[in-house]
């Protein structure tokens, strides 16, 4: 599996199109380019036999190497059983949004 594929001068450099596209940075890390201008950071991994996204954060808010983090501690969730996504949703609840 290629990890790391990007550098953050890519991700800086990066304008919008047309259309919304993605980036690949590898381990299901993608890097989210809206049409209007928007730069997010996303994780889109496999659970339960569903596919899923999980927000990151903002970009340049949420550095590369942040996101990367992330991405790890997610992947690591997904490997022992636990689904990210509910997690997030449990610190919202615990938080009271």
């Amino acid at each position: 599996m290629a990890e790391k594929i990007n550098k953050d001068p890519v991700y800086r450099a990066v304008k919008s199109k047309e259309k919304d596209y993605m980036l690949n940075d590898g381990g299901g890390l993608y890097f989210f380019v809206g049409k209007n201008g928007a730069r997010l950071w996303r994780f889109i991994y496999t659970f339960d036999k569903k596919r899923k996204k999980l927000a990151l954060g903002v970009y340049p808010g949420v550095t590369l190497e942040a996101a990367r983090r992330a991405t790890e501690e997610a992947r690591d969730n997904v490997a022992k059983g636990i689904d990210p996504g509910e997690i997030r949703s449990d610190k919202k609840k615990a938080k009271g949004c």
